[in-house]
């Protein structure tokens, strides 16, 4: 008779959780889950490292991808928790999102709260909030070191490109 298939116990990210993602030259990035849940809000910072650094070294590292992505990776194992209680960061962007209720646009706070009618402006530049795949985080941190080609589609996850979108104050 088989064993029963074991069960393993499903990590999600929660906020301060820092993760590591084994890269394609074998170097290390590291990303930190600034919302946890279902869909964590992540930051992944810039410097690739050959061995697992101090938390303090990875907390004075530059922003360098960032917004809502699920933890697949996390949960096959490709990305391993290695700290938590990550500290509080005060540059990670928080953007507004357009969303149209009843015919018109509004706009929202980062949460999703309406904050009102959209101008012209911000329904020109907001985005509808969306979540990307974890491995676009992983091939666009390996793009910013040539380690593969720059898609125009990792803009949006760039520090740069939330920042601009922060419409309203949070």
């Amino acid at each position: 008779m088989s064993e029963p298939a074991k069960k393993t116990k499903r990590v999600k990210l929660k906020a301060g959780d820092v993760f590591e993602m084994p890269l394609a030259n074998g170097a290390l990035g590291y990303g930190v889950a600034i919302l946890g849940g279902g869909t964590p809000y992540i930051i992944v910072l810039r410097t690739l490292h050959m061995e697992r650094p101090h938390i303090d070294v990875l907390s004075s590292d530059a922003i360098a991808l960032v917004g809502w992505t699920m933890d697949a990776l996390v949960f096959h194992s490709r990305w391993s928790v290695v700290f938590a209680d990550y500290p509080a960061r005060n540059d990670v962007p928080y953007p507004n999102w357009k969303v149209r209720i009843g015919g018109e646009m509004h706009t929202t706070d980062f949460a999703g709260n309406v904050l009102g009618p959209a101008t012209s402006a911000e329904i020109n530049l907001l985005d509808n909030q969306s979540s990307r795949a974890p491995i676009a985080f992983q091939n666009a941190l390996e793009a910013l070191h040539d380690l593969q080609p720059w898609r125009p589609d990792y803009d949006r996850l760039t520090p740069a490109y939330l920042s601009a979108r922060m419409t309203r104050p949070r």
